[in-house]
């Protein structure tokens, strides 16, 4: 009896992470479209004269913003594929990859959406490991998950974050996923790496009860 009460927190766990997450994205999501309008702002100063300002000043790109930040995904993820059909080899292509990725993401695409999550090239540690995260949430909503495609997309995500605020809970969403797999041995040094490594943050001081729940 026991043992089945803790599965079932252990599973509980698990949903209230994920749904936490998929509640945070909207941060992810103002991150991007910030990071687009300083896109913007650098390319037309910096390469004014090229593909990339063209790009950045189409106007199915300004289009696609606008109707990805009112949730309307079907007509946004339609100007995002414009723009990566025409301007794929640009920055701005490059970051609609992650835009499109996402609106497939909302609207239950999540084959489509883990084909444009991973064609996203990103080195940045914001939003690079923002997009692998949302990549390894496609992984466990599909309707035949992929826990272990997932639990990498989390690790390499807070690898690339390298943060005190990020990395943890991406660490924990591999923990988490690992949990789901059985495999406590990795949960447990996803755990233990959050307090090692990340011992001042917020996650640091509650990551205990995981640890203890593993070993």
């Amino acid at each position: 009896m026991a043992n089945n009460k803790n599965q079932a927190e252990e599973v509980q766990a698990t949903k209230t992470d994920l749904f936490l997450e998929n509640h945070g994205k909207k941060v992810f999501y103002g991150i991007i479209a910030l990071a687009v309008v300083i896109a913007a702002f650098v390319g037309l100063q910096k390469w004014s004269a090229g593909r990339e300002a063209e790009a950045l000043k189409s106007e199915a790109l300004m289009q696609a913003q606008f109707d990805f930040e009112a949730g309307q995904y079907e007509a946004a993820l339609e100007n995002f594929e414009s723009v990566i059909s025409e301007y794929g080899s640009t920055k701005a292509g490059n970051l609609s990859k992650a835009y499109a990725g996402l609106c497939n993401k909302n609207l239950g695409n999540l084959d489509e959406a883990i084909k444009y999550l991973k064609d996203y090239d990103g080195c940045d540690e914001i939003i690079a490991p923002a997009i692998l995260s949302a990549l390894g949430d496609c992984y466990v909503e599909k309707e035949n998950p992929d826990y272990n495609a997932a639990a990498k997309a989390f690790e390499k995500a807070a690898s690339a974050s390298n943060s005190n605020e990020f990395s943890p809970l991406y660490l924990r969403k591999a923990g988490l996923v690992y949990e789901k797999t059985g495999d406590n041995a990795k949960a447990l040094k996803a755990y233990e790496a959050i307090k090692k490594n990340w011992p001042d943050s917020d996650l640091a001081n509650s990551i205990d009860k995981y640890i203890v729940r593993v070993k």
